[in-house]
């Protein structure tokens, strides 16, 4: 068996893991293994002190309550710092360079993670991607990676419609510079926003139970929640919308930095202001007469009182932060969190993520539903997670192209040939990198889906990881500043306390669930390598652990 398939079989062995293959912590350590297992779903990885303060209160409703507190961290304003007077629109390859370094600085850095995270997941819900009409527009591209952290703690409508307002969104899924119907022309409005919002951005392709379970017909068919017709009849609402640059069309007015960064704006002359028959999806049609803004904010409020709203969010963002497949009663109980806040308010995400984080089934983990509880962890995670568990020191880089711009940053730019999962707002469709129900087959067959395993090209992430770990960076990475801070793990093995070490791994990267398989393993190697220099062997031993497929399933 090659080491890539053995480490698919043993991955999916970890994934259906069983409860007698999981080390059950002691009285005295349960505290903290359950505040670090809590951390990795709430933030980018935790490091030892935030899971020995968690663990000293065990206050997961008040740490929620400061995350909710901190301001948002602006990855536009880490920019406009670092570049001073930058030419926005003329640079495209420099501000590109430097939205990777402000991604990575805040994520590994960043005082208000859980908005980063749930940011982060956002992202891969209400795709937009560098990769076609927008690859030169990184300007642009930050602005919404912001805007989707600004609304992360507000509520849904709101961030339907900041979205549906962008112009990265706009231009991505072709409605900017879309006209109303011209019949001597016959052409007709483009489609594409209308099917998308629908289908990946709000209610989905059939019929929902509150518990996120399909609806059926007499014939035991899924059912519906909307058909071409309403595609079509929805399309004429995103007509008459484009970027505040002087233009209509794609192509028209200026190149300028204030209509990338700015919502979209509205030429009465090009919207559609005839009724719409929507009352198949909406309940109700949207009448005649109707500017675009309009026509847009009746559509919205409608689509955010569809009862498949509130389990098919849910599910998506349970499967982002905490576990690929929540119950049907853990999908149901957020959901009503979303439905109501309390205090009658729809759509409050504070609510909704406090109930993904503090339900019953997410605070039990793997004890609860060894089975099929956990998240494989997408490529991105495995490294924020080394960086901020080991405190990784950036370094001074200079950027520009006559090395105009100098700060300090990870410089961790390029690593397409290591992974498929570059950096954020990088997938190559509007269906991110995976889908919700993606599976291998084997997991398929038990009635489980693993979305993260499409990407998981092994031999690319072990030899990152392992590049990382050691800091020997080569090819795409070489220059790059990331140094790791071993010093407690190298004085344990230098006083002859290995299972300090190994205590100190199994709390900090899996929180507890290391097998006595895996340590006993570990131990072994330490034992077989006792004339490796200390620190050597500190890293060999953190590389070995973070690319086991025990570590790549987050429980």
């Amino acid at each position: 068996m090659t080491t890539r398939l053995l480490f698919f079989w043993m991955l999916l062995s970890s994934f259906i893991a069983t409860a007698g293959t999981l080390r059950t912590p002691q009285a005295n350590d349960k505290a903290l293994t359950d505040a670090s297992a809590f951390l990795a779903r709430a933030t980018f990885g935790p490091s030892i002190e935030e899971i020995q303060a968690l663990a000293a209160t065990g206050d997961y409703a008040g740490w929620i309550d400061h995350q909710f507190s901190l301001p948002p961290s602006s990855h536009y304003s880490w920019i406009s710092t670092r570049l001073p007077g930058i030419a926005w629109t003329e640079m495209p390859d420099v501000v590109e360079t430097a939205w990777r370094d402000s991604w990575w600085e805040i994520a590994v850095n960043g005082e208000d993670q859980l908005r980063q995270r749930v940011a982060f997941a956002l992202s891969e819900i209400f795709v937009v991607s560098m990769y076609g009409p927008l690859i030169t527009k990184l300007d642009g591209l930050t602005v919404y990676y912001d805007t989707l952290a600004d609304h992360a703690f507000g509520n849904f409508r709101d961030l339907l419609g900041a979205v549906s307002r962008s112009p990265m969104m706009g231009e991505y899924l072709s409605y900017l510079g879309n006209a109303k119907a011209n019949p001597a022309q016959g052409n007709h409005p483009d489609e594409n926003y209308a099917r998308e919002l629908m289908q990946l951005f709000s209610i989905g392709l059939y019929q929902l139970n509150h518990d996120g379970s399909l609806k059926t017909d007499t014939n035991g068919d899924p059912v519906p929640t909307y058909n071409q017709h309403d595609i079509q009849e929805l399309a004429r609402v995103f007509t008459g919308w484009t970027d505040d640059n002087g233009g209509f069309f794609p192509g028209e007015g200026e190149i300028t930095h204030h209509a990338r960064i700015s919502p979209m704006v509205t030429e009465a002359e090009y919207h559609d202001t005839g009724k719409k028959q929507l009352s198949g999806v909406l309940g109700v049609d949207v009448p005649a007469g109707l500017t675009a803004e309009e026509d847009l904010d009746f559509v919205l409020d409608r689509l955010f009182l569809h009862p498949n709203v509130a389990p098919f969010i849910a599910r998506r963002l349970i499967q982002r932060l905490v576990t690929s497949n929540p119950s049907p009663a853990y999908i149901a109980r957020v959901a009503s969190a979303f439905d109501d806040n309390g205090n009658g308010v729809r759509g409050d995400m504070k609510a909704v993520i406090r109930a993904i984080l503090l339900d019953p089934e997410a605070l039990a983990g793997g004890e609860g539903n060894p089975e099929s509880f956990g998240k494989v962890r997408e490529p991105l995670l495995f490294i924020t997670h080394l960086w901020r568990a080991f405190h990784a020191a950036d370094g001074l880089h200079k950027h520009g192209r006559q090395d105009e711009y100098e700060y300090r940053c990870f410089n961790f730019l390029y690593v397409r040939s290591f992974l498929q999962q570059n950096a954020p707002l990088e997938p190559l469709t509007v269906f991110n990198w995976f889908t919700p129900d993606d599976a291998p087959s084997e997991l398929a067959s038990a009635g489980l889906v693993a979305p993260e395993m499409t990407i998981m090209g092994i031999d690319g992430l072990h030899h990152l990881m392992m590049s990382l770990v050691h800091e020997t960076y080569t090819y795409e990475v070489h220059d790059m500043s990331a140094h790791l801070d071993v010093s407690q793990e190298r004085s344990w093995l230098q006083n002859g306390r290995p299972d300090l070490l190994l205590d100190r791994l199994d709390l900090v990267l899996m929180a507890g669930s290391m097998t006595a398989e895996m340590r006993q393993l570990l131990l072994a190697y330490i034992n077989d390598h006792g004339s490796t220099p200390p620190d050597t062997l500190a890293r060999n031993l953190i590389s070995l652990v973070v690319t086991s497929s025990e570590y790549a399933v987050q429980r």
